[in-house]
């Protein structure tokens, strides 16, 4: 007759061989799988989606409660408190190296090259100076998770990563997180949308903003190839860019930041901040990683994420209870 261990060892590899790989939905877990956001009116389904404009409601991903700012964007260069909720400081060793945003309660999304270890970093959130702690809180990252593809080879590509907080934060009219749209979101050329961070600037204590209209892959492809005098394929797929005249662009520090947009009272992520040709110069636009091209990988990661801490809970669970099983097996 089998042990009372030997049937939980059992069971807890049969439960393993369910476990889901990167890009399945978990069968259970501590938290339920993410869904799609109930402003969604289409889907992956949707082969025929159209470009988002003002006027239409986001398709996203992630959180179904996202894009929430209670104060109104009239533009400026400080960003006043709250105004931006998402926007956190990503942190190594307590000094800020990038931008990043909160997508979900415990989860931040920033620019792969701003990682250049997997080891001490934090998030500073809820407040708009980089370095007062009125109404933020810093939380240590608990994992650091690049993508995969991420090269600088000849250019930036699949510059994004996200970073798993060690715990979950409260939400509050300064900490919020930000919308994560579908694959299937596009967005038009000409979309005024806001770039924010603690870039290169003199007044780089507090927060900025910045407005810039969106420029498609294709066309930014051409301005650049004209740029830099070449015809390689300098925008790449899963790249996006924006420009804000002369002097209006994001720069070091800014990296990782989100490029956020409004679509009816609700702001969507549309970019993160990657590289460019120097900070502001006339003609030249700032290249943002697109992130809805990435929506599915994010999706995947944060669920996967989700039932590996259900297997380990199993674990420990099925550790403490087997003395207790040898104990009552005759």
């Amino acid at each position: 007759m089998a042990s009372a261990g030997g049937r939980s060892w059992g069971l807890l590899a049969w439960l393993l061989s369910f476990q889901p790989g990167l890009g399945q939905a978990p069968a259970g877990g501590r938290e339920p799988p993410l869904s799609p956001s109930p402003l969604a009116s289409g889907g992956r389904e949707d082969p025929g989606a159209s470009p988002a404009s003002l006027s239409s409601s986001p398709d996203t991903v992630l959180t179904p409660v996202c894009g929430r700012s209670f104060l109104k964007i009239v533009g400026g260069v400080d960003a006043e408190e709250g105004k931006w909720p998402w926007q956190v400081s990503v942190r190594m060793n307590g000094k800020h190296v990038c931008g990043g945003s909160l997508v979900t309660s415990k989860w931040v999304v920033t620019a792969a090259h701003c990682i250049i270890s997997r080891f001490h970093y934090s998030v500073k959130m809820g407040d708009r100076s980089i370095y007062k702690e009125n109404t933020s809180v810093v939380v240590p990252v608990k994992k650091v998770i690049v993508h995969p593809q991420f090269a600088t080879v000849a250019t930036v590509q699949d510059d994004i990563a996200i970073l798993q907080l060690l715990y979950s934060v409260n939400f509050t009219s300064n900490i919020q997180p930000i919308c994560v749209p579908r694959e299937t979101f596009k967005v038009e050329d000409g979309t005024k949308c806001w770039v924010t961070g603690w870039g290169k600037t003199k007044e780089g204590e507090i927060l900025q903003e910045v407005e810039v209209s969106v420029i498609g892959r294709e066309k930014c492809n051409k301005m650049m190839q004209t740029i830099l005098s070449t015809t390689r394929t300098v925008i790449q797929k899963g790249m996006i860019c924006g420009y804000g005249g002369k002097g209006k662009d994001s720069c070091q520090g800014d990296s990782g930041g989100p490029m956020a947009c409004e679509y009816n009272d609700t702001w969507v992520q549309v970019g993160i901040v990657s590289w460019g040709l120097g900070c502001g110069r006339e003609g030249v636009p700032g290249v943002y990683t697109g992130i809805s091209f990435y929506s599915k990988w994010l999706v995947a990661v944060v669920n996967q994420a989700t039932s590996l801490y259900s297997v380990v809970f199993l674990i420990l669970f099925l550790c403490l209870v087997q003395p207790l099983g040898i104990l009552v097996t005759p």
